[in-house]
């Protein structure tokens, strides 16, 4: 069907008139009369009921008319929605965070941005740094809140620097170094060291044995969990010590203590997203810089 035949029906039923929607859609009745020929002749029925004052829709006119307008209804929502959708205003945006770094601030930083951007679903997935970068290779994360990547990976993403996450000593209560006010890294040394897995998070994993080969230190690594909570759980029951960083505490930390390192040791907290984003990840990354004081005072 010829879209200006349709919008043509749809004015002349709206006013009642030929002459009157010739007028407003700015052109002459005969063109109307022809528009509306057509469509009747290509329909095969009667729409409208003509008579010398008046026009009136026949009752197939009345139900072509609720169909008509109800597409209408449904071809604006389709262009707004495509606006918003172009605009960054409305589509799913995938955050991936490190839960102990994040569960601080991200659960107010998303409730603060559905507030301005309701129509922008998001989706939120637990994942180590190791599992974010894979996403983001994938094009299956729009935003990752994680330790930096390894220099090699991290050319192709952008990222923001948040906060540095000083690293502590972990011991179980009943440990000898539970109760001490710091310890270093040379006592540390003398201890079996559990270390969150390298292949999930370098970052962490390299700045510790970096700082002890420093030290000429060599440490004997003899466990490397992949996840933090199990860690925790190792050390509670064990006399080994960990190095993590202290947003661990986070989690739940039955039976552990955690001591100060000295010289302090710190880890980044870092938001990733790809150089290229999507039109809802640049919403995201635009707010976030807009509200930054905001977000300092939270960390």
């Amino acid at each position: 069907m010829n879209l200006k035949h349709l919008t043509t029906f749809i004015t002349v039923a709206r006013c009642g008139s030929f002459s009157k929607a010739a007028s407003q859609l700015h052109t002459v009745q005969s063109a109307v009369s022809r528009h509306i020929n057509a469509l009747e002749e290509e329909l095969g029925i009667a729409l409208l009921e003509r008579t010398t004052r008046h026009v009136e829709l026949t009752p197939a006119g009345e139900v072509f008319l609720q169909h008509l307008q109800d597409i209408n209804a449904r071809l604006e929502q389709a262009r707004q929605d495509a606006i918003r959708i172009a605009k960054g205003q409305q589509g799913t945006l995938r955050i991936g965070y490190l839960s102990s770094a994040c569960a601080h601030f991200l659960p107010e930083t998303l409730r603060l941005f559905k507030q301005q951007y309701p129509a922008i679903d998001i989706a939120i997935y637990e994942m180590t740094a190791a599992q974010q970068m894979h996403a983001f290779e994938e094009k299956l994360l729009d935003i990752g809140f994680s330790r930096p990547m390894d220099a090699g990976q991290k050319l192709f993403l952008e990222h923001q620097h948040l906060i540095d996450d000083s690293i502590y000593a972990v011991v179980n209560n009943t440990h000898r170094l539970a109760s001490s006010p710091y310890v270093t890294l040379a006592k540390l040394a003398e201890y079996p060291l559990t270390l969150f897995a390298r292949h999930e998070a370098p970052s962490l994993f390299d700045t510790i044995i970096s700082a002890m080969h420093q030290d000429k230190l060599q440490p004997v690594v003899h466990d490397e969990p992949t996840s933090m909570q199990a860690l925790l759980t190792q050390i509670a029951a064990s006399d080994h010590v960990a190095l993590v960083p202290g947003c661990i505490q986070n989690l739940q930390t039955s039976l552990c203590t955690f001591v100060p390192v000295r010289p302090q040791l710190s880890v980044p907290l870092q938001m990733h997203w790809l150089p290229v984003p999507s039109a809802t990840t640049q919403t995201w990354v635009d707010w976030w810089f807009q509200n930054q004081p905001r977000w300092q005072h939270i960390m």
